[in-house]
């Protein structure tokens, strides 16, 4: 029987989580610099800008301003509780978020690691192959063209979207039975609460690396939830799917 797999992209099929620690390190050197010597330690730093930045994803879901901006209330958050203005330091911490960014940097880094190998497997079995990635509409066609994943995929078989939840995995399935679809993914919150909702099999391949996808109860329990180390022991799997 044909099935079809959907696929997360982020920290799925591609790592970007080090997109932003790199940027976090820079901000929290620069507040540090520019607010030195009543500026706080660079964990209380940092977990002031995780907190707004959770926050403003229920304002601004995941366009890419997003980020910036929550580094830029950080700043500001800062330095006004120690009395400081400093609106050339809010611009400089805006304009260090924008560094997450990089298609150079995705096109060095690639796809993780058994990835692409696992999706010819899957193609050679004549399945059904669907990218389905949350985010800014921008950003992740940059991340698509620097993985050349429309070679992989096909065009028409991407598609992004603000959140990901029940009805964006319900709204591709065509009439597919749902026994015979899996949803692959990193995230409980992202990826396997809306594949259960949406009654299709779960692939979970945990890397939760950032405040909003650490914000649920736990793994659900569920008969179609497979737990995988690694992308590539799919292939291992597949005669038991």
């Amino acid at each position: 029987m044909r099935k079809t797999f959907i696929f997360d992209l982020d920290n799925t099929l591609m790592y970007n989580f080090h997109d932003y620690s790199a940027p976090l390190l820079d901000f929290a050197k620069l507040v540090i610099t520019r607010i030195c010597p009543r500026s706080p330690d660079v964990p209380t730093i940092l977990n002031l800008q995780a907190d707004i930045d959770a926050r403003n994803v229920k304002k601004m879901g995941f366009r890419k301003e997003r980020f910036p901006l929550s580094m830029k209330e950080t700043y500001k958050e800062i330095a006004n509780t120690l009395g400081v203005k400093d609106p050339e330091g809010e611009e400089i911490a805006y304009k260090i978020g924008t560094q997450a960014f990089s298609l150079e940097k995705w096109k060095k880094q690639g796809l993780v690691e058994g990835a692409e190998e696992t999706i010819k497997y899957l193609q050679m079995q004549n399945d059904r192959l669907i990218l389905l990635t949350k985010g800014d509409e921008e950003i992740q066609r940059m991340k698509i063209k620097a993985n050349d994943l429309e070679s992989l995929f096909g065009e028409e078989n991407i598609h992004i979207v603000p959140f990901k939840n029940e009805e964006s995995i319900l709204s591709l399935m065509k009439g597919t039975n749902p026994e015979n679809v899996w949803h692959v993914g990193n995230s409980i919150k992202s990826d396997i609460i809306p594949a259960i909702k949406a009654g299709v099999g779960a692939i979970y391949i945990p890397l939760e690396t950032w405040k909003y996808e650490k914000q649920h109860n736990g793994l659900p329990k569920y008969n179609r939830l497979i737990k995988l180390d690694e992308i590539s022991e799919i292939k291992d799997i597949y005669p038991k799917l």
